[in-house]
């Protein structure tokens, strides 16, 4: 007796998603070999290079792309939060905190600030000039 289609159904879905890749599959492997490829570009070898290696000997199965991506969101992008040594004597002095506005004297008129002088250039008026449609 031939099987029903939802049996048939449930075992093509069985075998598409053992055929699927994970989604994160290429984060896990690059995370997997990232203390060398740190090691290789502290040696001076080219990310490429270094790639076409791993390529071939099987420790990594995806694209140059996806290797370098992986590469500058892992190695090359440093935390924020952490400052480099070098920077820290380096680094200027804060800027000075720009002076607050005065405030009015108690039982005082509050002081209208001075209109911004129009800027020099194109103006819009929005309604047109006859004389200079013509």
């Amino acid at each position: 007796m031939p099987k029903s289609y939802t049996d048939e159904l449930a075992e093509w879905v069985e075998s598409r998603s053992a055929k699927k890749r994970r989604r994160d599959e290429a984060a896990v492997a690059f995370l997997a070999v990232r203390a060398d490829v740190e090691a290789a570009l502290a040696s001076g070898y080219a990310l490429v290079t270094i790639w076409e290696h791993m390529r071939e000997t099987g420790k990594v199965k995806f694209s140059y792309e996806t290797f370098r991506s992986h590469a500058r969101r892992h190695i090359k992008a440093k935390p924020a939060d952490v400052p480099a040594p070098q920077a820290k004597a380096a680094e200027p002095a804060p800027a000075p905190k720009p002076p607050e506005p005065r405030r009015p004297k108690q039982g005082g008129k509050a002081e209208k600030p001075a209109p911004a002088a129009a800027p020099a250039g194109f103006t819009f008026n929005p309604t047109p000039d006859k004389k200079d449609l013509l």
